[in-house]
């Protein structure tokens, strides 16, 4: 795993600002849900309604799925720029019990599964009979971006499109509330011809920023966790180190096991698998084994 942190006396010294960084991996499309009439690219984040022709109700989930434990989560879906300028499908959030009924004929807003709708109403259903719940969201279709953040915990969605939330994701109301669910898949949906987006799921892929008490769908627990330091760099590293607070810190190896109380350089040379500095502004390793 490589990864590199800067932050404090560094960040002091101006310059522009930095690109947001990804804590995770890209979430995918499942390949093996993927109806007949998509088409999947961009390393299975877009899916396009190529060969479904008009009204085609199946739809394409995540290869992953939110779980009730994982925390509020956000996701956009960019809209295809071939398709319609008023969608007519849905984007949202199946059930796992839905999930199963991505081919079916059977759109994505019953079992408790919650869809925006591209026309502006939002759709959605505990039973088996789809319901529309709410009308005057604004419509989206091409080159739209549509945002989501969700809470598993609750079942409670959030909209909004293009930088704008229908309801504030912090302090409002959710958009809707489904009923529980042991997961949750995003889904795209291109219900016509051209039709469909691209999921985006990290930091760097967004339009919008990641509201307060969320995580971008992609995010995982790293590994390491800094809370406070000047400077950071870590090139080639596996597990086991915990730095508190550092002022200048260069590992090249070592021996097994090192332990730094309050330092304002230090140099050594060797390494081990198991680390623990308790008060030190800059921290370098290079291949700790």
């Amino acid at each position: 795993m490589s990864l590199l942190m800067m932050r404090g006396a560094i960040l002091a010294q101006g310059g522009d600002t930095a690109p947001p960084v990804d804590i995770g991996s890209a979430w995918e499309l499942d390949v093996t849900r993927r109806p007949a009439g998509y088409t999947l690219s961009d390393g299975n984040q877009t899916a396009i309604n190529t060969a479904g022709a008009s009204d085609y109700r199946a739809w394409v989930p995540t290869a992953k799925a939110i779980l009730p434990t994982d925390g509020r989560r956000y996701w956009e879906i960019l809209c295809a720029s071939g398709g319609a300028v008023e969608f007519d499908g849905y984007l949202g959030i199946v059930s796992d019990d839905q999930r199963e009924e991505y081919d079916t004929g059977n759109n994505p807003i019953t079992l408790g599964s919650i869809g925006y709708r591209g026309n502006g109403t939002l759709w959605s259903s505990n039973t088996g009979t789809a319901s529309q719940r709410l009308t005057g969201l604004p419509p989206y279709g091409a080159g739209d971006v549509v945002m989501f953040l969700f809470d598993p915990a609750s079942a409670e969605l959030w909209v909004g499109l293009n930088g704008i939330w229908r309801d504030d994701p912090v302090s409002g109301a959710p958009t809707w509330t489904a009923a529980p669910s042991a997961a949750w898949f995003p889904q795209i949906q291109g219900r016509d011809p051209g039709d469909g987006g691209t999921l985006r799921s990290l930091p760097s892929q967004f339009s919008y920023p990641v509201p307060p008490g969320a995580q971008a769908l992609g995010y995982e627990d790293p590994d390491l966790r800094i809370y406070q330091a000047h400077a950071f760099i870590e090139l080639a590293w596996d597990k086991d180190l915990s730095v508190a607070e550092l002022e200048a810190w260069l590992d090249l190896g070592g021996g097994p096991r090192l332990t730094s109380g309050n330092v304002s350089l230090f140099l050594d040379h060797g390494g081990g698998t198991a680390l623990s500095a308790a008060h030190a502004a800059l921290y370098i390793e290079v291949e700790l084994p």
